[in-house]
């Protein structure tokens, strides 16, 4: 019986040690797979299942468990904190390409372009009859609406980018989610498949990182992923993700439920995807808005002072710029000297109707359904000799200024959308740039300089809402590179905050080398023991038989 034990013993130590072995070289081949838990061997005595009695001993050791080095706390603020900096991440991304198109810091800044205008009035001022100097200010005017044309059309195609972007995300979403759920099966099935686990558990924080999920380990040991409290994966099932624009050009992301398509893009908090979100539809708008804004503006600013004055040729009232809104005249006659905005708004770009009736003006939002009534602010008063009635009405950061209405006007306008796209100089002709405040066919002498200098002006003047061109558009530029560091340093202490939950992490639960080494080497001696415990409980044993002999 003795011997038998001896054997038992021997057989128990090398099986155990030998799978220790396996154990130590698992984690040695691992130590650089991203994701991997270290696993540790748990050992037990075997009993002898026999009542207590002295001098009975037990019957080796075994392998209770392999378990994994996995810290549930540490591994939920790692997904938690990289999810964060993987919205930092896009975010500043984003940024440092909206910073290239609005750069100010080069020669070409759009900030001298606009300067460059300006002072092409002036030299005209100096020569108002001069042909080169007409021919320069048109290659300026052109040259600058060219290149508002261009900055507008990169934050359009950078939002067109951010869409296919989010495509490529959603697809990748979808994938995870499958992935996830087919190991939830492999792991119902196999619940010691820790491999399978840290497979999952690698997947479920790539899927946090590009949107912020929540999840949940049930009791069959599969995991639910939820977004914002719907389900992506739950009970062997899986509800996929899609993208498209809604009629805002939105991004808007639907999940296909059991019910059907449910909108959830509000459920997005978080990741990747809720930087894309950001960026796309509130962020480059933004600037798109600005852009939009600070060309019409000025367009409405040149344009006025450019109709009061005279060409060459004696031509008045023509617009120097492109007008960039549309007009439908029901009945009268609109005189239109001045259309602005103050600011920018979501009703920017509506259709609005505006009547008066000889003494009161209506103002009808045609966008809404059904439209909606607007009471706009209104003043009037006389100018000239004889005097003019003027009225400006203001109504959602529009201002119109309109001379000598008559009973009955009805008019509707919209502010284009896009507005910086259709940027242009309708001035074709050299001899119709107004630069004379008189007509130069009625009046003996050189021609006067008085409109140009006018224009030129505007330089200086707050015809951007309150603000001077240039000192508007640096206000742009100056306001995305403050957003761009404050991404910048987001990141960075993001970085930080995860590299140091990451070393935490790789202390319980990364492989370390040196430790494998030393556990290699201690499990090789003990297989090297029990093997040789069987070769002596043999040597006994064949000793016996010889004395049987």
């Amino acid at each position: 019986m003795a011997l038998t034990a001896l054997f038992d013993i021997g057989k128990s130590g090398i099986l155990t040690y030998q799978k220790a072995l396996e154990v130590v070289s698992h984690n040695v081949a691992n130590a650089a797979t991203e994701g991997y838990t270290r696993q540790d061997v748990i050992f037990q005595n075997i009993p002898s299942g026999v009542l207590s009695y002295a001098g009975v001993t037990g019957r080796g050791v075994k392998i209770t468990d392999i378990r994994r080095m996995y810290n549930s706390f540490i591994e939920l603020q790692l997904k938690t904190e990289s999810s964060r900096l993987g919205y930092w991440d896009v975010f500043q991304s984003g940024m440092l390409r909206l910073e290239s198109i609005f750069n100010d810091a080069s020669d070409i800044a759009l900030s001298n372009v606009i300067n460059d205008f300006f002072n092409a009035w002036q030299e005209l001022s100096q020569n108002p009859s001069g042909i080169a100097e007409r021919s320069l200010l048109l290659d300026k005017a052109t040259y600058l609406a060219h290149r508002f044309n261009l900055s507008y059309r990169a934050l359009l195609d950078e939002r067109y980018e951010i869409y296919k972007d989010s495509q490529n995300f959603v697809n990748q979403i979808n994938q995870y989610l499958d992935q996830i759920n087919e190991l939830n099966e492999k792991i119902v099935a196999n619940p010691g498949a820790l491999d399978a686990k840290d497979q999952r558990e690698n997947l479920v924080k790539q899927l946090n990182d590009i949107v912020n999920i929540t999840y949940f380990e049930d009791n069959a040991g599969r995991y639910s992923i939820l977004l914002g409290g719907m389900p992506l994966v739950d009970g062997g099932r899986v509800y996929h993700m899609n993208v498209r624009l809604d009629g805002n050009q939105n991004l808007q992301f639907n999940l296909e439920t059991v019910s059907g398509s449910i909108d959830a893009t509000r459920l997005i908090q978080g990741g990747k995807l809720k930087a894309e979100i950001d960026l796309r539809d509130t962020v480059i708008p933004e600037y798109m808005n600005k852009l939009n804004m600070l060309v019409f503006d000025l367009t409405d600013a040149v344009n006025r002072v450019h109709r009061q004055g005279y060409g060459l040729d004696g031509s008045t009232g023509n617009n120097f710029f492109n007008q960039l809104y549309d007009l439908t005249v029901i009945s009268g006659s609109p005189d239109i000297t001045s259309l602005n905005i103050s600011s920018v708004n979501a009703n920017i770009y509506n259709q609005y109707q505006i009547q008066y009736d000889g003494t009161n003006w209506t103002v009808t939002d045609q966008s809404t359904t059904p439209p909606t009534s607007i009471t706009p602010m209104v003043t009037s008063w006389f100018e000239g000799t004889p005097p003019i009635n003027y009225y400006r009405l203001s109504f959602n950061d529009i201002n119109i200024i309109l001379r000598n209405p008559s009973a009955g006007l009805d008019f509707t306008f919209q502010i284009k959308p896009n507005t910086a796209l259709y940027f242009g100089v309708a001035i074709t002709n050299t001899n119709h740039i107004a630069a004379a405040s008189e007509n130069p066919l009625t009046v003996s002498g050189s021609m006067d300089n008085r409109n140009a200098r006018a224009i030129y002006g505007l330089l200086d003047s707050p015809i951007i809402g309150n603000a001077k061109p240039i000192d508007f558009y640096r206000s742009i530029v100056s306001e995305i590179g403050v957003y761009s560091s404050s991404a910048k340093t987001q990141k960075n202490f993001q970085e930080a905050l995860v590299q140091e939950i990451e070393k935490r992490r790789q202390d319980i639960s990364g492989v370390s080398l040196d430790e494998e080494a030393i556990n290699l080497i201690k499990y090789q001696k003990m297989y090297e023991a029990s093997a040789r415990v069987i070769r002596v409980a043999d040597e006994i044993l064949s000793t016996l038989f010889e004395m049987v002999r």
